[in-house]
């Protein structure tokens, strides 16, 4: 028999079904707008066969979950199973990172019940993640760990975190017996420190590349100090509020969201060179935040627009709307480990 997904999975699924036939409505300069509703996957398809995951931004709820995404851009529904009893519920879902194992990890932002949390591989025949456990959680000896945004795993098998409350990111083991710490603190503490972290990555350099999104910079940090090496690009070159990064498959290239401009930017590891790749708003960009590389497709997750747009990841021309989402999309990543 077909092993039938967890019952708050097909909760979830079920409200989602609802939002997809209700008129979107959004609130506008001008006064409310109708949005296109999201589109359901092909007939037939199953959460086995998602192409891309995407968390979307809602507290609780059937939106505080990891959406599956078919290749054609129809929402599949939702993957993550249950959490244990006494376990907080999801809410508000960030970041997430494919593991070594075909297991995901995933960031639950809401403040009190800041953690990193594991789901298993995915089910071969359903597709849906069942609960592992919680990697790294805000509490006593990790207080830094406060709204957390992307966690990444590290050349050292480490997570590591960005932290919006506490302008930290901090590196969490996975072996019970050594503790959380803080790397890069905040501008509060070190005059070179963060004030607004967001997306993270580590770069061909072996360096911890931060987008600060209140001091409006791009940063690298030394992953063994936590000391600033190098600001890459700032406000003085353009630079409004980066929010996420992608290097291109070169290593050549940093691509970098920036929801003040509503534009993607390319920049020049070496030199720290801007050029703008996505036009302000094009194809309806607002608010740009989610982004992934597909060969010389980019997907740019519109936020304010509930929307997966894709670019040529060359000339950055509007190439279409990939999905239509039932909120705006925070994080995609592809839902297998290429």
């Amino acid at each position: 028999m077909r092993p039938a997904a967890p019952i708050p999975v097909l909760a979830a699924a079920i409200a989602l079904a609802l939002m997809m036939v209700i008129p979107w409505i959004a609130p506008t300069d001008s006064g409310p707008a109708v949005r296109s509703p999201p589109r359901p996957g092909s007939p037939g398809a199953s959460l086995a066969s998602a192409r891309w995951y995407v968390t979307m931004h809602g507290e609780a709820g059937p939106l505080a979950q990891v959406m599956a995404v078919g290749a054609d851009g129809g929402v599949l529904g939702p993957v993550l199973g249950p959490g244990p009893v006494g376990e907080p519920a999801l809410s508000e879902l960030r970041g997430m990172a494919r593991l070594a194992d075909g297991g995901l990890a995933v960031v639950n932002a809401k403040s009190s019940a800041s953690r990193v949390i594991e789901f298993d591989a995915p089910d071969p025949a359903s597709g849906a993640r069942s609960w592992r456990g919680v990697a790294a959680r805000r509490g006593p000896g990790n207080e830094a760990m406060k709204h957390p945004y992307q966690a990444v795993i590290g050349p050292d098998g480490a997570y590591w975190v960005s932290n919006q409350d506490s302008a930290t990111v901090t590196r969490h083991e996975a072996a019970a017996a050594l503790r959380d710490r803080v790397v890069v603190q905040s501008r509060h503490i070190d005059p070179e420190g963060l004030a607004d972290p967001r997306g993270l990555a580590f770069g061909p350099d072996g360096g911890l590349w931060i987008c600060d999104r209140g001091r409006r910079r791009i940063v690298i940090h030394d992953p063994a100090t936590g000391a600033l090496k190098r600001i890459v690009a700032d406000e003085a070159q353009g630079m409004g509020h980066p929010i996420q990064i992608a290097f291109t498959a070169d290593g050549r290239g940093l691509l970098v969201t920036d929801n003040l401009h509503h534009c993607v930017w390319r920049v020049d590891p070496r030199s720290g060179a801007m050029t703008m790749l996505v036009k302000p708003r094009s194809g309806g960009l607002d608010a740009p935040s989610a982004i992934a590389l597909d060969g010389d497709v980019l997907r740019v997750g519109s936020r304010h627009g509930n929307a997966l747009l894709t670019f040529h990841a060359d000339d950055g021309r509007f190439l279409g709307t990939f999905a239509r989402l039932p909120s705006g999309p925070e994080f995609v990543i592809p839902a297998t480990g290429r």
